[in-house]
């Protein structure tokens, strides 16, 4: 049964893909069905032939069979990516929201504010050691990383690191010179150190995405061909050793135990798609949810007011609502929104949108967020569309398609990621371009 769900997503993706036609490699419907395609189908591959390290205890709260919870989860799936394309596909329009700016850039300009973004994002991770102890202190407890981030909001100026970085590639497509690619490549390389000495590999590896991203709209269009082929297997193979590598990193920073110990190669992979893939959750939301005990977005409007309440922390519920389905499935009795975080897990399984909409109107809500959710895909690359060149724009469109849902955590990420896409959107507008004045 496992290998059939894996073959008709296969199948799946690829029509979408197909669907697309000709339009460019990035473009919303081509961009959705790659990712669901790197991020679901290797988790359902390694199920199929490791069925052992699936999650017991979510078989065992949602009272079902591997097989028959594949299954399930693969008929919800198939619609909620249905709708996902029909959103996309409605909303596509055919001319950009606004005439397109002239592609006119300021090499100056450009260098200047690529250099003022990184001192920022440097600026801002040297204020956050400082507070915790410094870079020593950080890399030997990686494994308490969420709580060292907690309340850090300057880290919220980090992604500046990131668009600084796709500046310095316009710059190298309005001179070539050798030595913007050598300081590209150094921010790069900081950029990468500075996400992944958090312990995760998450932003690092959109870092990368979003750099291929820009690449493509600045540089020139990524097509195939064997030289393209080949700089992506090794691209590949660096990302995948990236991922095998920094868990080891985070495990020893905080256990005597070896290196060596903990590289079981079988345990190694099982960790990578885990953390590479949210499938799981999907396939817990699709079978233990029903009409008697959705949330039917109760609590749903209470992380808003949390901010401006000033009663005991553990009596407030949760922004995260991953954490009433991590307390399911580790206590194995029902939680939902608005009990206070006092009674629940510390560990979040973030619900996505996919956990999101299942848990809280079952089908109808998988059909409608996922249709929103596409509509939100193609109003983005529109923009993109409009004025391809901008780099706060790359970053938007790559953070769009990879994180943006209507769970209230992604919601609350939005808002406070919203003020740093907005001004350097601003900057780059008016600061990095050059109008001619008729």
């Amino acid at each position: 049964m496992i290998f059939l769900c894996f073959f008709w997503f296969l199948l799946l993706y690829f029509f979408a893909y197909k669907l697309a036609g000709k339009s460019e490699l990035f473009s919303p419907l081509k961009f959705v069905a790659i990712k669901f395609a790197l991020t679901n189908l290797p988790f359902i591959l390694f199920i199929a032939f490791n069925r052992g390290t699936f999650f017991k205890n979510i078989l065992l709260v949602c009272h079902v069979k591997l097989d028959d919870a594949f299954l399930k989860y693969s008929l919800i799936q198939t619609v909620a990516f249905i709708s996902l394309c029909a959103g996309i596909l409605i909303f596509k329009g055919r001319k950009p929201l606004v005439s397109p700016p002239a592609d006119n850039y300021n090499y100056l300009n450009t260098k200047i504010l690529a250099f003022v973004f990184f001192a920022i994002g440097i600026l801002a991770y040297a204020i956050f050691l400082s507070r915790i102890g410094g870079l020593i202190y950080l890399l030997h407890h990686m494994n308490q990383r969420i709580e060292l981030q907690s309340g850090q909001y300057v880290l919220i100026l980090l992604p500046f690191m990131v668009i600084s970085c796709l500046l310095l590639l316009l710059c190298i497509k309005l001179r070539n010179r050798i030595l913007d690619k050598v300081i590209l490549l150094v921010f790069a390389a900081v950029t990468v150190f500075i996400f992944s000495s958090f312990g995760a590999r998450k932003s690092a590896v959109l870092f990368v995405i979003t750099f291929l991203v820009a690449m493509h709209y600045t540089i020139g269009y990524i097509k195939f061909n064997r030289k393209s082929v080949a700089v992506g297997g090794v691209l590949l193979a660096s990302v995948l050793f990236y991922l095998f590598i920094i868990p080891v990193l985070r495990e020893s920073s905080g256990s005597d135990k070896s290196i060596n110990q903990s590289l079981a190669a079988n345990a190694r992979a099982r960790k990578v798609v885990y953390s590479t893939s949210y499938t799981y959750i999907d396939i817990f939301a699709a079978n233990y949810f029903n009409a008697e005990n959705a949330w039917y977005f109760k609590g749903f409007f209470a992380p808003v007011v949390v901010p401006f309440t000033k009663a005991d922390k553990k009596q407030l519920p949760q922004i995260d609502q991953g954490v009433y389905f991590g307390s399911i499935i580790e206590f194995m009795k029902h939680y939902e929104p608005p009990m206070p975080r006092g009674v629940l897990s510390k560990t979040s399984w973030p619900t996505e949108n996919f956990g999101f909409a299942y848990a809280n109107l079952l089908l109808p809500g998988i059909i409608i967020f996922f249709f929103l959710q596409g509509m939100i895909f193609s109003m983005v690359y529109r923009f993109v569309d409009h004025d391809p060149k901008n780099a706060a724009l790359q970053f938007l469109y790559v953070m769009v398609i990879f994180d943006f849902n209507f769970s209230s955590l992604r919601i609350a990420e939005f808002v406070r990621l919203a003020p740093v896409v907005l001004a350097a959107f601003l900057l780059i507008r008016y600061f990095v371009r050059k109008y001619k004045i008729s």
